[in-house]
């Protein structure tokens, strides 16, 4: 059982949203293990959708990646989990807790308890469930990185050569021709600096940089939030279609039919540093 998908996902808010309407309350069966750039990920079962599940924290004082760690080796236990939405092409969450796999009357909180191997069942029942896909990401995350370097370093992060041909290449070739030209501008304007008749470098444009950036920013943002919902199946149209009548069980929705609608919530990102 799925409780808050939905909810998280058409809100737009895949990284965290007010009120907690980012966590998650499922129903799994754990499969298996993944592994991914950062390290290895708990895989379950969930209604038929195969889900990843990561570690909340990697701090090391924190016992969460080793909680993680022995759930994996209970393949087959039906669990109850609360996890916290992420933006991904496949489903994904940080788990933060879980029912006790011998005692499901018993919450474990994934950053603060620690798990021991008599707390896993003896003989784990095979789960029966599907493999995992092998899944063909989108690289947003080429885009994301430029994004983020810029906003931490400054134009000069992305003015030095390098290759970002390759990249926007990379990103045409996935059928995300508008964020290879907006990484091929994003890099442009911040090499752009002009010179004047005496060979002196003349002031850059801040503007040009201002806009690229803030334009790859927010395609960036949105392209999460759709891939996030494309791979929950979640329907965006109800959110968007101003035509569609409100839940009157919905306590967020207007009372009266032609009250202006809310404004778009914010992107939340960080200006550059020009």
């Amino acid at each position: 059982m799925v409780r808050g998908t939905g909810d998280a996902v058409r809100a737009g808010h895949p990284r965290g949203g007010p009120g907690g309407r980012d966590l998650l309350f499922l129903d799994v069966t754990l499969i298996g293990t993944v592994r991914e750039a950062a390290g290895e990920c708990l895989v379950a079962d969930c209604g038929g959708r195969p889900l990843r599940l990561a570690a909340a924290h990697d701090d090391p004082a924190l016992p969460d990646r080793e909680n993680l760690r022995l759930l994996a080796s209970a393949r087959g236990a039906r669990l109850r989990v609360v996890a916290r939405l992420t933006p991904a092409p496949q489903p994904r969450a940080l788990l933060l807790a879980v029912s006790h796999p011998t005692d499901p009357r018993l919450r474990i909180d994934l950053g603060v308890d620690r798990l021991r191997r008599a707390d896993l069942p003896a003989a784990p029942t095979p789960s029966g469930a599907p493999a995992v896909p092998a899944v063909d990401e989108a690289p947003v995350h080429l885009l994301r990185r430029r994004v983020h370097q810029a906003a931490s370093g400054g134009r000069r992060v992305l003015a030095f050569p390098g290759n970002g041909d390759t990249e926007g290449t990379r990103l045409r070739r996935h059928g995300l021709a508008t964020a290879g030209e907006l990484l091929t501008e994003l890099r442009a304007a911040a090499a752009d600096r002009a010179r004047d008749p005496f060979g002196r470098l003349l002031p850059a444009d801040t503007g040009r940089f201002a806009r690229a950036w803030l334009g790859a920013a927010v395609h960036t943002e949105e392209l999460d939030r759709i891939l996030c919902a494309a791979a929950w199946g979640a329907d965006l149209t109800a959110a968007t279609d101003p035509a569609a009548p409100a839940d009157p069980a919905d306590p967020a929705a207007p009372a009266d039919p032609v009250a202006p609608a809310a404004p778009a919530a914010p992107v939340h990102a960080t200006a550059p540093v020009t």
